[in-house]
């Protein structure tokens, strides 16, 4: 085992916690996984339990430390990843939750965004970089802020004590950060995720937290992703029993592509998650996709310029195949590698409107759908359908970022856990008609937000200095038909953007 230093990295995933020690090779020596507990107290909701995501996290820190056969205090610094979006407040005083964490899955906002005219619509682009959508935090936490619970006894109301910064709102970072350090603080890429945040001038904006009724006092600080000082020590007394300094803290899908060292102009990655995650490096010059993509922040160093990136979330990935799976479509990866030789392409076209479109066509309520089902359809031509759905909706967005950056993706970085299945990975590349170049790490948002935590302590004194040991990965060329799956793509696109439009009428329906 490497002497040190080692470096800690806590990632708060959408199904679980995940804590990875790294030594300063940036080489894995040991991981933990604890899954999470999905609320879904109605259809359009879905929520965490505060404490469980806390006590998730705890569980993992104490499996990989055990793992790592090492004491805490030879943990140089510590990292915290994190799903973006989520939300939830808590009790300035104690750290007792408030309210339950809403997901960013969560759709219950999805009429407020809908209310907003023209005017706020054009403000949230322009200071954001975002496509006003329920899966941002802002309508959550006036949500939160409006109905949740009153602490025992208060006479004040939620909001009311909140502006006095007796109640804290933060993302999932925040609140992983307080219980760790007692800070509050939050970095750039989880606020530019807000819809609260100017990108620009990065720093929270004044009317758009009038405009979601959200008290500044509540907010957490924010600092860049690698900092040194920003983010606190960890509590002697608490669950590392040492003093840690916490010096990177990132939205997942940015530590993504930092964990894939993308860090030249025009590098870009997916990851395959609960959905799937485009995100595309444009340097220190925000790049505008005409509301196709969002405008974000991707990584900052201290001392440095923010670094912009064009992000496309496809909201359903994980979600397509967790259902296929239910239905009784999907038993194994086998039946993925029959597709390849049985259904043809476009056969059938599944929309993947679980939870809304995402980008780059953005209709919040459209539902899902399967249309072109005839007397002989089989089970393989739906299974087909679902998983071009999820390669379509990647190349679109991805042809989407060509457009805007006038840049062409000609090989793209692939991560996360579907495409760790060989038959699904080769089936992407395939429909997406591109190159994959898959890492051969798993958890590369534990990495990225490591890198992130040792770039800020001296660890590595550059990204230069990280980047050849994450060379090993494996490419998936296309081999199937090309025009074939071209013209199976465009049909897909012709019935998305139909539905989109129709949906987009005053008296349209899904």
């Amino acid at each position: 085992m490497s002497p040190g230093p080692y470096i800690g990295a806590l990632d708060g995933g959408t199904g679980g916690t995940r804590f990875v020690v790294f030594d300063s090779d940036g080489e894995r020596i040991s991981e933990a996984f604890t899954a999470h507990e999905r609320l879904t107290p109605a259809p359009d909701r879905v929520e965490y339990d505060p404490l469980t995501l806390w006590s998730c996290a705890t569980d993992a820190i104490r499996r990989g430390l055990v793992q790592a056969d090492i004491d805490s205090e030879r943990l140089s610094t510590l990292g915290i990843s994190s799903q973006r979006q989520t939300v939830l407040l808590w009790e300035a005083e104690s750290g007792e939750p408030v309210t339950n964490a809403v997901s960013w899955r969560d759709r219950r906002t999805t009429d407020r965004v809908a209310e907003l005219d023209t005017d706020d619509r054009r403000l949230i682009r322009e200071r954001t970089g975002l496509v006003p959508d329920a899966y941002f935090a802002a309508p959550n936490v006036e949500w939160l802020l409006t109905h949740g619970p009153e602490s025992t006894g208060a006479a004040a109301s939620l909001r009311e004590r909140a502006a006095a910064g007796e109640v804290l709102l933060g993302t999932l970072d925040s609140w992983l950060l307080y219980n760790l350090t007692g800070t509050h603080a939050t970095d750039v890429t989880n606020a530019a995720q807000t819809m609260l945040f100017d990108i620009y001038d990065c720093e929270w904006d004044d009317e758009l937290l009038a405009l979601f009724d959200v008290p500044p006092a509540a907010l957490p600080t924010v600092h860049p992703s690698s900092d040194p000082d920003g983010f606190g020590r960890t509590d002697p007394e608490g669950i590392l029993n040492a003093e840690v300094p916490v010096t990177g803290v990132m939205g997942d899908q940015q530590a993504a592509l930092l964990g894939r060292v993308a860090c030249d102009d025009a590098d870009a990655k997916v990851t395959y998650g609960t959905g799937n995650f485009f995100l595309q490096n444009t340097g220190t010059e925000p790049v505008d996709a005409d509301g196709e993509l969002l405008t974000t922040i991707w990584f900052q160093q201290a001392g440095e310029k923010p670094q912009y990136g064009l992000e496309g979330p496809v909201f359903a990935t994980g979600a397509i195949l967790e259902w296929l799976r239910e239905v009784g479509l999907l038993d194994d990866a086998a039946g993925l590698d029959q597709l390849r030789r049985t259904a043809s392409p476009g056969a059938v076209t599944l929309v993947p409107g679980f939870g809304g479109l995402g980008a780059p066509d953005w209709v919040p309520e459209l539902d899902a759908g399967i249309l072109g089902i005839q007397r002989n359809t089989e089970a393989a031509d739906i299974l087909r359908a679902a998983v071009e759905a999820i390669a379509f909706g990647t190349r679109a967005v991805i042809e989407a970022a060509e457009r805007a950056s006038d840049s062409e993706h000609s090989r793209l970085l692939v991560d996360g856990g579907a495409i760790q299945d060989d038959n699904f990975a080769q089936l992407q590349a395939d429909l997406i008609d591109r190159p994959l170049v898959r890492s051969n790490v798993t958890g590369t948002a534990a990495l990225g937000v490591g890198l992130a935590a040792g770039l800020a302590t001296g660890v590595w004194d550059s990204i230069d200095e990280i980047a050849p040991p994450r060379s090993a990965s494996r490419t998936f060329s296309p081999t199937g038909d090309a025009d074939a799956v071209d013209e199976a793509y465009h049909g897909w696109r012709d019935t998305v953007e139909t539905l989109a439009r129709h949906q987009s009428e005053p008296d349209g329906r899904s």
